[in-house]
């Protein structure tokens, strides 16, 4: 049996029966199709979703130069890789890390040029021993270069990353709190012999610490312990009073603060934030950037409660006023300053004097009485 003919397509009817004008209507649709498919894909959202890293709080192309392909310098076949693991409210712990890996040949010496950079995020309680607490906050997120949070969120910042204070509702069962962390690092290398430091671009303090409250969120909210609103980064950020200063005599004041000397040259310090909730600062060698010596102040609430528990309950020294503990590594003061628990912090020199000749300053600059008897600064 003879098969009837296929009747013809829509395309073929309308350009028979209407000619032309058919096929003009027909030209200026598929233009405009087109068209749209090209702006689609031109803003990025068509064909392939962007990807998202550190529990969907960072997307691919969304502003730092570790989340875009400027990340990769030259290499056309760079990577970027996300690993994680969310918290949960059985187990409030988990971290993330995103990795760039970028291996080519320099277009201007022809050298292989390799660079590793990291991008890590951790959510969990602060540690219970004393000497792991102090090196974790103060060793890392206390320097001279970090400034306050904007917004009264407790914590601290700079270019390469950030500490947040989370609210009391995600403290532990003991009363610890818990605390979002976030740091970047990195290697350049190039030729055989040439290596140096190249922390991932966070693209400054402020996007470090938007990138920092946005890994917050999305870990309280996993962990069951979020506030009713999310916590947002809106103000300006405080500006360091200066850069590095370099100290050329073992005479001279350092940190802006009389009397404050080390038996040392050729080193550098770094005036950190100086406010009634937080004042720090730091002491490098100019040439190796070896620490000589941290100090901070910490009087914001929830920050200072990062340090309960661990002061001691006895004086630091004779004729001190508060509690702590003088180490040999770290040394921590918790005293009254006018009706607020203020935290004074050292780390890298065993001095006490350091440590009391700071204290005093602060607490005279916040209108309270000496932390250290006279003459402990000598």
């Amino acid at each position: 049996m003879d098969e009837a003919p296929a009747k013809p397509g829509w395309l073929c009817r309308m350009l028979s029966h209407s000619g032309r004008r058919s096929l003009l209507l027909i030209t200026a649709l598929v233009v405009v199709l087109a068209g749209a498919g090209l702006g689609t894909w031109t803003a990025g959202t068509w064909p392939w979703p962007k990807d998202r890293y550190c529990w969907g709080a960072w997307e691919e192309d969304s502003g730092p130069g570790f989340l875009g392909d400027e990340a990769f310098a030259e290499d056309d076949d760079g990577s970027r890789t996300g690993r994680e693991t969310a918290p949960t409210r059985e187990r409030p712990t988990g971290s993330c890390e995103v990795a760039i890996a970028s291996d080519y040949k320099s277009s201007y010496d022809g050298d292989e040029v390799t660079t590793d950079q990291k991008v890590s995020v951790e959510y969990g309680p602060v540690p219970k021993a004393t000497e792991a607490r102090l090196a974790m906050v103060q060793d890392g997120f206390l320097s001279g270069d970090v400034v306050p949070l904007p917004d009264g969120l407790p914590g601290t910042v700079n270019g390469r990353g950030g500490l947040l204070v989370l609210p009391k509702s995600c403290d532990t069962q003991d009363g610890r709190p818990t605390v979002v962390t976030m740091h970047a690092s990195g290697t350049y290398a190039s030729g055989p012999s040439y290596t140096k430091n190249d922390p991932a671009d966070l693209g400054g303090a402020r996007q470090a610490a938007v990138l920092l409250v946005a890994a917050a969120n999305r870990g309280m909210a996993a962990a069951g312990c979020a506030p009713d609103e999310p916590l947002r980064v809106s103000s300006p950020l405080y500006d360091l009073p200066g850069k590095q200063e370099r100290v050329f005599s073992d005479s001279d004041d350092v940190c802006g603060i009389r009397g404050l000397r080390l038996d040392a040259k050729d080193i550098e310090d770094q005036i950190g934030a100086v406010t009634r909730d937080l004042q720090t600062c730091s002491v490098r060698g100019d040439r190796d950037g070896v620490p000589y010596l941290n100090l901070a102040m910490v009087a914001q609430p929830r920050l200072a409660a990062v340090f309960d528990g661990i002061a001691g309950e006895r004086p630091a020294a004779r004729g001190w006023r508060g509690t702590g503990t003088l180490g040999k590594e770290h040394a921590i003061v918790r005293a009254d300053c006018s009706g607020r628990t203020v935290i004074f912090l050292m780390g890298i020199s065993t001095d006490p004097g350091h440590l009391a000749v700071f204290a005093n300053a602060a607490a005279a600059r916040l209108g309270c009485a000496p932390i250290a008897p006279k003459g402990a600064g000598r």
